[in-house]
């Protein structure tokens, strides 16, 4: 079972959990258009944007089919992730 910290919250999920699943489990709102939990996640609005953190590196990352890795690093709220959706909703 993959262990991961989302916003410093340590968390241990079922493999195969997704970063989405995950946050909501811990009561954690990420905003999503496109995605239903009866429907295979496509990420196609990309609204689930979320802050994946690698060492010094980041990268911005759909948490809807981003699948729980062990280690991960999640920022779902940083002021990167913020600007990208207020972006994303601007050009919708």
């Amino acid at each position: 079972m993959p262990t991961l910290r989302i916003n410093g919250i340590s968390v241990e999920v079922e493999r195969g959990t997704t970063v989405l699943e995950a946050a909501r489990f811990l009561g954690i709102p990420i905003p999503t258009l496109c995605h239903d939990d009866g429907l295979k996640p496509v990420g196609a609005c990309r609204l689930c944007v979320v802050e994946v953190q690698n060492g010094t590196r980041s990268k911005l990352l759909s948490a809807c089919t981003l699948k729980c890795e062990d280690g991960l690093v999640i920022h779902t709220h940083s002021a990167r992730v913020e600007r990208t959706r207020r972006l994303l909703l601007e050009l919708y």
